[in-house]
């Protein structure tokens, strides 16, 4: 998970960024903080392709309204998390017009980031991810995802419809998808696959676009031990006929 902080106080983004830390410690999940001091610089580093599982605004960045800033997230494709802190409860009301998902009041504390966060995480579910195609940005479900395969420097995603070409390492993606892990198994070290789309076993996973994946020769058993127990948990999202 990655955390956006967007608060033109260093003393603030500090302290917010060690509180939020600590929540995700105590509750054994790891999480990627990153702190703006202008709405700006948020705003240009999504717009190149960061991704935010939640958004920090305070009110107040410099001479800007965090509800500015926010409505232009919201306008450039962020349809994630939300949350406003501030000194004062002026802006409560207008912070739902950008569709908000919590204000907090500093100065922050323990009880106040675990009970906002408590709160916007309990049905937070994240189903797909974002890539660049071309000159933009297109957000992939991750049902549709049949596998990812690394090939010639690069990785490619197959959907039933379309192939995506990723520039990025196979590594970084599993990371990028590590909240669906359940969903996606590494078999190789040149696949992930979606063990939704898996017809059959044997040397390999066959899917149900046609393709196969490959499947370590010296992990076999264990995978395929992980991919049984996926398909007989109840689990599986996605099936085709």
């Amino acid at each position: 998970m990655t955390i956006a902080i967007c608060d033109d106080s260093v003393i603030d983004c500090l302290l917010s960024k060690f509180l939020i830390s600590e929540y995700f410690k105590k509750h054994r999940k790891t999480c990627d903080i990153v702190t703006y001091e202008t709405g700006a610089k948020l705003i240009s580093d999504f717009e190149d392709g960061a991704v935010f599982d939640i958004v920090f605004m305070d009110i107040y960045v410099g001479e800007e309204l965090g509800i500015d800033i926010a409505g232009r997230l919201r306008n450039e494709g962020y349809d994630n998390l939300l949350i406003f802190s501030t000194i004062t409860p002026e802006y409560a009301i207008a912070s739902y017009s950008v569709k908000a998902n919590g204000y907090i009041l500093k100065p922050f504390s323990t009880e106040r980031i675990e009970s906002v966060l408590d709160r916007v995480l309990e049905h937070y579910v994240k189903d797909y991810i974002r890539i660049k195609v071309r000159n933009s940005y297109v957000n992939i479900m991750y049902s549709d995802i049949i596998y990812i395969e690394s090939r010639n420097n690069r990785c490619i995603l197959h959907t039933a419809d379309e192939e995506y070409p990723l520039y990025m390492k196979l590594d970084d993606i599993e990371q990028q998808i590590a909240d669906e892990k359940s969903r996606f198994l590494r078999c190789h070290r040149s696949y992930i696959v979606n063990m939704d789309h898996i017809t059959a076993v044997d040397e390999q996973f066959r899917l149900d676009n046609g393709d196969s994946a490959l499947i370590r020769s010296r992990s076999r058993a264990q995978i395929k031990k992980t991919y049984l127990a996926y398909s007989q948990s109840g689990k599986v999202k996605h099936k085709k006929q």
